[in-house]
């Protein structure tokens, strides 16, 4: 009886098993690209390895171009036109300002005007010019309409991007991308890349950037090449890209872009990451030579 009452004693003070981790469904995007410097369109689910910590997860969900994208344009208001005159050629050479609004339209043409998209501008705050729409032609019009203003105050990337984050969790598609067109990086967002970073990389946001400052020009912010450097940084932490009018041209920019998000996949797998610490996430293809893009931790934004 001693030896049964010591058994049941140790039994009870013993603590209890930890309950199993709770999992939850993740979508995550990324772009595979081949050998020959073209994304792949053709990849099948059993190519496709992911990793969480380390450890493998099983692809449960493997979708291409079928999965509805939902996007936004957002325009530094440093960029933008105080008026239409200001888009009249100069020496033959387009304004920075409408060679923006073209790559948007042709992006629009390409394929996003299917989707649903917004619209908004920036500068100390991020200010809507178009809300969550499906109509293309009213995407457009909303870009004609975009004026800016010069004033005294530097624009805040910082602030519009967590804001864009925001509004984009108010929507249930598994792919979200925002298109950013600015000159060059503010100073004071310079001063904040890591939690940035940290936000863009937990972020299930793929942010695609479209600069076209000018190498020799004086523009208020950080010096181009600094500029450059702190934006291929931002993107990198995405499944999209930075792009620099004055080291690569504008020339089919619009289709480049749209090109990459067409052939994004979205991968799903159940994670048991907790929201307040995200796991490591590691992207794999069986496919020898192939470049993976894709975030570096699991989303927590699900």
């Amino acid at each position: 009886m001693a030896a049964l009452g010591l058994l049941l004693a140790f039994l009870l003070c013993r603590p209890a098993p930890a309950p199993p981790a709770q999992r939850t469904p993740v979508f995550v995007t990324a772009s595979f690209l081949g050998k020959n410097r073209l994304f792949l369109e053709d990849l099948s689910r059993e190519e496709v390895k992911v990793y969480e910590n380390g450890q493998p997860r099983e692809v449960e969900f493997f979708a291409g171009s079928e999965v509805p994208v939902v996007y936004g344009l957002l325009f530094d208001r440093a960029l933008l036109p105080r008026s239409f005159e200001d888009l009249s050629p100069l020496q033959g050479r387009v304004p920075a300002a409408q060679a923006a609004a073209n790559v948007a339209y042709q992006l629009v043409d390409l394929g996003l005007g299917r989707q649903v998209g917004w619209v908004a501008t920036y500068d100390t705050e991020m200010r809507l010019a178009l809300d969550f729409s499906p109509d293309g032609g009213r995407i457009k019009d909303a870009i004609r309409q975009l004026r800016g203003e010069r004033t005294l105050e530097e624009s805040s990337l910082y602030s519009a991007l967590f804001a864009s984050v925001k509004k984009m969790n108010r929507r249930n598609e598994r792919r979200r991308v925002v298109i950013l067109f600015l000159e060059v990086l503010d100073s004071g967002t310079g001063d904040k890349l890591r939690p940035l970073k940290n936000l863009l990389s937990a972020s299930n946001i793929e942010l695609f950037i479209a600069s076209f400052a000018s190498r020799t020009a004086t523009v208020r912010g950080l010096p181009p090449f600094q500029s450059e450097a702190s934006l291929r940084d931002l993107a990198s932490v995405t499944a999209g890209d930075a792009y620099f009018s004055a080291m690569e041209g504008i020339e089919g920019l619009g289709r480049r872009i749209s090109e990459q998000i067409r052939t994004f996949y979205t991968i799903g797998f159940q994670s048991d990451s907790p929201p307040d610490n995200p796991a490591r996430l590691k992207v794999e293809c069986t496919r020898p030579g192939v470049k993976i893009k894709s975030h570096p931790v699991v989303p927590n934004l699900r």
